[in-house]
């Protein structure tokens, strides 16, 4: 990563400290060097470096030059910088490689005045305070958290005091605090709100409860809430330790209890989960609910560098799961289940705006990945290029909806033997052999065409892709070697490349190779 953190006192010193003498034309200039700078040297950043680029916007002064006036003038000094970063934003939006760091914000909650030490400035040319390090420091963590992929996935919520005040059991549905009754339920009322925001943006949602269902379900259903039951993926209610309820809702929602955090108000209950469960990140609320929604929002643990139309569709996705396993009981047979199902895959070379949900499915995708490589989004921009390699998505939707874009293959085809690097599938999709389905059609369409003699790869252990160990056994490869690391090294042949069965799978190929 490349931080870039932009001053306009250093870059454009006359709009800094004459900005009120300039005439518009010299402003719309600057305004359009500025601009242009920053443009050429993000390319020349890109043609020379792999590095995620990270570029701050301008913040604004604490004070304009023309005082309040200012705000009457077309094109004044506040204006000029909201267009300024607007333009930034615009430049960038699209941009894989390229994202804006908003350092007008985090100076905004320090304190504008108290984020430069003038007398520093002149002696060392320090931009910043040193107290105002930190802060900077914490939201650079958030984009290095959303690039390495250790966002979390679920959050995880108590109900008493923490979705609404006071005690289910002894209130009753119609006297615990939610909505406009007053500055408590207001406030829970908020926090229910931004909750709401982090599913909107792709995070699971679940309930993790000592209450009685009923009570519960009928509390739902007769208070005016911004939260709704169906807004939960997962639900605990009953008098279980927590920390197995939370260990029972990581295994419906088929992720790892490291992709968990559990909001609590019970220090008790906090403490008790953190000893028992430690992969679970613990968040224990305040006393006052007031608190409760910044809280929620400064957590860095959600943070991710766009949000793809397969987040937005995230909750929607897991329902349709629940409503999947409901219609396995009913079938009886997995046979006849899968049959059912009426599955269709489209297994396609990607565009670049693709980039963005295979950089989450390398990041992210942990129990079904064979190799586990972890490739930047620097990385992914060579690949969607190149011609040394090849990258399909998988996309899949059956009976009851949509799973999205859920799969991706990336080979190295340099040379006549074509080495799958990566392959891997979202936990979503396990169980339906939309795996095999697709080995099958790169078998048919890279060895049995004739293009590849044969495809090399390896399975590299990692402690949660136990479950595909022998995949490439049972898709026919032959095992060439076992490293002490536990690391296995396959080979398959053209002449001995076979198709398994999977005829309830309808698979769709379609693109070109990038070569």
């Amino acid at each position: 990563m490349i931080f870039v953190a932009l001053s306009l006192r250093e870059l454009a010193p006359r709009l800094y400290y004459q900005f009120a003498s300039l005439g518009e034309e010299e402003k719309n200039s600057e305004f359009c060097r500025i601009i242009q700078h920053l443009r050429d040297w993000t390319e020349a950043a890109r043609q020379t470096t792999d590095a995620l680029l990270l570029i701050s916007n301008f913040s604004s002064p604490p004070y304009n030059q023309l005082g309040i006036a200012d705000l009457k003038l077309a094109n004044g000094e506040t204006e000029f910088y909201l267009r300024l970063n607007l333009a930034l934003m615009e430049l960038f939006r699209a941009d894989s490689r390229a994202n804006l760091f908003d350092l007008d914000r985090v100076l905004s909650r320090f304190g504008k005045i108290r984020a430069c030490n003038p007398q520093m400035h002149y002696l060392a040319r320090m931009e910043w305070h040193e107290r105002l390090l930190p802060y900077i420091a914490d939201e650079l963590f958030r984009y290095i958290n959303a690039l390495l992929g250790r966002s979390k996935k679920c959050l995880v919520v108590d109900l008493d005091n923490t979705l609404w005040g006071g005690v289910l059991g002894e209130e009753g549905p119609e006297g615990v605090a939610i909505g406009h009754s007053g500055p408590q339920a207001e406030a829970y009322q908020a926090f229910q709100h931004a909750i709401l925001a982090l599913k909107q943006s792709g995070i699971i949602l679940a309930i993790n409860s000592k209450n009685n269902r009923d009570e519960v379900v009928e509390l739902f259903e007769t208070r005016e809430m911004p939260l709704k039951l169906d807004d939960f993926s997962a639900i605990e209610i009953n008098w279980n330790h927590k920390h197995e309820n939370l260990k029972r809702i990581a295994e419906s929602l088929n992720i790892g209890a490291d992709s968990l955090v559990f909001v609590d108000d019970n220090p008790a209950e906090c403490a008790l989960v953190r000893e028992l469960l430690p992969q679970v990140k613990v968040i224990e609320l305040p006393r006052d609910p007031a608190h409760f929604p910044d809280l929620m929002k400064s957590l860095p643990d959600f943070e991710k560098l766009e949000i793809s139309r397969e987040d937005r569709d995230k909750a929607k996705q897991y329902l349709e799961n629940r409503q999947r396993s409901e219609y396995q009981e009913s079938i009886g047979s997995l046979e006849g289940y899968l049959r059912e199902l009426k599955t269709e895959i489209t297994i396609r070379a990607p565009a670049q705006s693709d980039a963005a949900r295979i950089h989450q499915l390398f990041s992210k995708t942990n129990q079904f990945n064979l190799t586990t490589k972890r490739y930047a989004p620097g990385d992914i921009e060579k690949f969607l290029s190149d011609s040394k390699h090849v990258m399909r998505v998988v996309d899949v939707k059956d009976r009851f909806g949509e799973l999205g874009t859920v799969g991706l293959v990336l080979m190295d085809v340099a040379d006549t033997v074509a080495h799958i690097d990566s392959f891997m599938l979202s936990c979503r999709a396990m169980g339906r052999q939309i795996e095999t389905a697709i080995m099958n059609s790169l078998k048919q369409d890279y060895l049995q065409m004739g293009r590849y003699h044969a495809f090399l790869c390896n399975y590299v252990p990692t402690k949660k892709n136990k479950p595909v160990e022998e995949f490439y056994e049972s898709q026919g490869f032959t095992l060439l070697e076992k490293r002490p690391s536990g690391e296995k090294l396959y080979r398959l042949s053209a002449a001995d490349s076979r198709l398994d069965e999977c005829s309830h799978i309808t698979v769709t190929a379609e693109g070109q190779d990038n070569e």
